[in-house]
């Protein structure tokens, strides 16, 4: 009689594995087409930055940067400011939804004499083009002097296309 009990316990255990494997194909086949869609924005993107009042919109300043999205959410911000006045731009993005995504990033900046001044954290709501090769965004830089405190408020914006 143990043979047919045996028997038995052993078609169990090969329908539950193919069943587990079958879940797990799915799941990692939807995960494929999730973080193919919400890793669009991955690569370098070539951009043109404008700094803006926040109250008027007026710009302020405006300059060439570049911006590297990798994958796992880290990006890197590059400016044609001078590197003596600002530290590399290491920051995280996060997909919204569609063609939406956050990103926020840090640098530090010094003044002529190569002292740190204090930091900026920026933020931006991104939105890239159906196709994936355009790249446009609106955000908020808040200032901080090397103690903390926040001291200003800028409204910076970039447009922009895919480095190729």
């Amino acid at each position: 009689m143990k043979k047919p009990i045996t028997l038995i316990s052993s078609m169990i255990a090969i329908l539950l594995a193919i069943t587990t494997f079958q879940a797990t194909a799915a799941a990692q086949k939807e995960t494929t087409r999730s973080n193919a869609q919400h890793s669009r924005i991955v690569g370098v993107w070539e951009t043109q930055v404008t700094i803006r009042n926040c109250e008027t919109g007026a710009p302020l300043a405006s300059f060439m940067g570049m911006n590297k999205f990798e994958l796992g959410g880290t990006m890197q911000a590059i400016p044609s400011t001078s590197p003596m006045l600002l530290s590399a731009h290491a920051g995280i993005w996060n997909w919204v939804g569609r063609n939406d995504y956050e990103v926020a990033f840090k640098m530090f900046r010094f003044d002529a004499g190569g002292n740190n001044v204090g930091w900026n954290i920026v933020r931006f709501d991104v939105q890239i083009n159906s196709a994936a090769t355009e790249i446009s965004a609106d955000g908020v830089a808040e200032l901080y002097d090397t103690q903390g405190n926040l001291i200003g408020v800028s409204c910076p914006t970039f447009e922009g296309t895919r480095f190729q």
